[in-house]
């Protein structure tokens, strides 16, 4: 993922061909429909001084995780491989002249758009969500466009919007995500998430930790962050850690915690007091400080 930041910092978009694509959701296996739209020199232009100065912008690099958060300087990375960006990928690197849009109508209700920048046998893909209705409502942040002749130009009135960023770059077989939300909702990553707490629930070394699972599964409920965290849960794992429960049984008294236990059958009870602290252990987000013995609850946490 470094060499591919690399490749991304290094590319020189100012001398890169562009290709612009929108895509919709589709309900069939290839989750999404794709069209080309051919853009005259002053839109590409356009495209590419916005594109250099954002990445620009971006210096460091962090792994994607469902609860990671970006900075004004940071992005995330994840495999391009584990996402739906693949099914796009496919749509977007077919022959541009054989899929080009014959009407405008066929830009209403994109989900989003991807612009291809290609040079030196270098591509670096820029996806970005659109908005709900494509809204022209800050010029500032937006390039004005209308679709005319088979062709989008750059126009000074309001007939379509393509806002001065993206929400994610994909390089080779990484992805730089600038928007995580964008990344999340353009390419239906948020299944995911839902899906890994749906998992987790049928998991038996997981649900075996319980004496009652229904009350940390109202406790998750729809709500995003949580389904967020039991994401990340599921990911490390560590409740199969082979003294999981002897350790937490010996820290939760030893903090007071307040965290009840079933002796007999060795499980959590977990009630509505108690579900954000069982929670918090799970994710292994409940730190001491060896400076001040002080305990804190931590929205993330990289091992180092």
């Amino acid at each position: 993922m470094t060499s591919d930041f690399q490749l991304l910092k290094t590319f020189n978009f100012s001398s890169s061909t562009p290709h612009l694509w929108v895509f919709k959701d589709s309900t069939s296996a290839a989750k999404f429909r794709a069209f080309y739209v051919q853009t005259e020199i002053e839109l590409n232009n356009q495209l590419k001084e916005f594109v250099d100065a954002e990445v620009s912008r971006i210096t460091e690099h962090a792994p994607y995780s469902y609860i990671s958060q970006t900075n004004e300087n940071s992005c995330l990375t994840i495999d391009q491989s584990t996402t739906n960006f693949t099914k796009l990928k496919t749509l977007v690197d077919r022959l541009e002249s054989e899929h080009r849009i014959e009407d405008s109508k066929d830009l209403k209700g994109a989900k989003g758009y991807v612009v291809k920048f290609i040079s030196n046998g270098i591509t670096v893909y820029a996806v970005k969500r659109s908005t709900s209705t494509w809204k022209t409502s800050y010029p500032n942040k937006y390039i004005n466009m209308v679709f005319s002749n088979g062709e989008l130009a750059a126009v000074e009135d309001k007939s379509f919007s393509i806002e001065k960023n993206f929400d994610f770059y994909v390089v080779n077989d990484t992805i730089f995500i600038a928007n995580k939300r964008g990344f999340e909702t353009s390419i239906q990553h948020r299944e995911a998430y839902i899906q890994a707490f749906t998992q987790l629930q049928a998991a038996p070394s997981f649900n075996s930790l319980f004496s009652d699972i229904a009350p940390i599964v109202e406790y998750v409920g729809n709500n995003s962050i949580h389904l967020r965290r039991m994401g990340v849960i599921e990911q490390k794992g560590i409740y199969n850690n082979p003294n999981f429960m002897p350790n937490l049984v010996r820290v939760s008294s030893a903090r007071n915690w307040s965290i009840n236990f079933d002796s007999t059958s060795n499980t959590i009870i977990p009630c509505s007091n108690t579900t954000g602290t069982i929670l918090q252990v799970l994710l292994d987000h409940r730190l001491m400080s060896e400076i001040t013995d002080n305990i804190y609850d931590v929205p993330d946490a990289t091992e180092i």
